[in-house]
């Protein structure tokens, strides 16, 4: 699976979610920092953090109050200073906005079954735990942290990250327990949940999505993508008993 490849099917992970969006959801870098795309042709660009805000963040903190983020991926996050400043309001907002996880609270005994599962994980990955390198580093330490203190959910737009998870059996990741939530299936819960601007979450999923012929050629256009998704959850969305109050 690419990362801009669209592939609505069944996922449980994704039910037990709509009917609880406040659980912890931990997230991925590329959840929280605008794609850029500028390098697909001569008119290509790259989305601006202003215009990212509005369409995505904002409303994902609001529709998802359990959001986290691993300190690794803060690490990676506050190199784009707009971004930093974007998720430090958020951090020390009272209630907090956004939760940062730290690998310091473990038990010795935790600290021994997290260190087992990175080094699991990064087998499969570009992350070497020996040297700290930074490529793939989030990813790897978020999955291994949560998956210690059992959270369910990780969210990414890296296909590789989606992989770790949802081929845990075959790759001995021991991410067996958490379930992956892919962009595409957030964007289509705001739109349902009408916790963001539809026309914004459209034209987010063309940008990811269609941006290119070959993309178009192969990911359904945003009409078929709401009525496949429909057909999969629209009766969870319909029955939540927690979702969130429409903005939209």
């Amino acid at each position: 699976m690419r990362n801009n490849e669209v592939r609505p099917i069944f996922n449980p992970a994704l039910i037990t979610l709509i009917s609880n969006p406040t659980q912890m959801l931990t997230i991925d870098a590329n959840f929280l920092i605008p794609s850029d795309r500028s390098s697909l042709g001569e008119h290509a660009k790259a989305l601006d953090f202003d215009s990212f805000k509005v369409i995505w963040l904002d409303p994902l903190i609001y529709t998802f109050p359990g959001l986290t983020i691993h300190e690794a991926v803060y690490e990676e996050i506050i190199q784009t200073r707009v971004v930093a400043e974007y998720i430090d309001r958020l951090l020390s907002n009272t209630p907090p906005q956004l939760i940062k996880l730290s690998d310091n609270v473990f038990t010795d005994t935790q600290v021994v079954f997290r260190e087992t599962v990175e080094r699991a994980i990064a087998r499969n990955t570009n992350y070497d735990p020996v040297i700290d390198n930074k490529r793939d580093r989030g990813e790897v330490k978020s999955l291994a942290h949560i998956a210690t203190i059992g959270l369910l959910y990780f969210c990414s737009h890296d296909s590789n990250a989606i992989r770790l998870i949802e081929d845990a059996k075959r790759l001995h990741t021991y991410l067996d327990n958490i379930g992956a939530i892919k962009t595409y299936e957030v964007i289509y819960c705001m739109f349902k949940f009408k916790t963001a601007k539809p026309e914004g979450l459209r034209n987010l999923y063309r940008y990811l999505y269609r941006y290119t012929k070959a993309e178009a050629a192969v990911n359904p256009k945003w009409s078929d993508f709401l009525d496949t998704m429909d057909l999969l959850y629209s009766q969870a969305v319909t029955n939540s008993p927690q979702k969130p109050k429409p903005v939209f």
